[in-house]
């Protein structure tokens, strides 16, 4: 009787002690995508980013990574900015479209037009976001300048 009693007090004891531990769990965090642009006198501001990856077989499964603002404007609700990022290895880094490390085009009206130069940098990667900024001068002379971005990583 006195062993189930003295077991039954070191269960209890051990139960209490553990159940008032903290327990370290994954946190959860959440993000607020945006992606925002000056284009001439035009703020373009996203109103649904997706970001994607391609992958490709024919640069030793080099991945592409595709991130697209879709514009919130009443006077223009289909315009989109995308900017793709070549051979993305999910790193920081400054993405050259003159050397070909990235592109961008900005779509207006149901016009497409084509970066001709400029950077695409990602300056932060976090366990589930991708930060960084834009700039680019389309093949018809558009400047698009002060871009910003903060994605979710693709597949979350």
């Amino acid at each position: 009787m006195k062993k189930g009693i003295i077991a039954l007090m070191v269960f209890a004891g051990v139960t209490a002690m553990f159940s008032s531990c903290i327990k370290n769990g994954p946190m959860v965090t959440t993000i607020t995508p945006s992606m925002t642009a000056n284009i001439g006198s035009y703020n373009f501001t996203a109103a649904s980013i997706v970001p994607s990856t391609l992958d490709s077989q024919v640069n030793d499964t080099s991945t592409t990574l595709i991130i697209t603002g879709n514009s919130n404007d009443q006077a223009y609700p289909r315009d989109k900015m995308v900017l793709v990022i070549n051979n993305y290895r999910g790193v920081t880094g400054l993405f050259s479209m003159a050397q070909g490390y990235a592109h961008a085009y900005y779509l207006h009206s149901g016009v497409r037009s084509d970066a001709a130069g400029g950077i695409v940098s990602i300056t932060k990667i976090t366990p589930n976001s991708i930060i960084g900024y834009f700039s680019f001068t389309t093949v018809d002379d558009q400047a698009i300048t002060d871009g910003n971005f903060n994605v979710g990583k693709p597949g979350m």
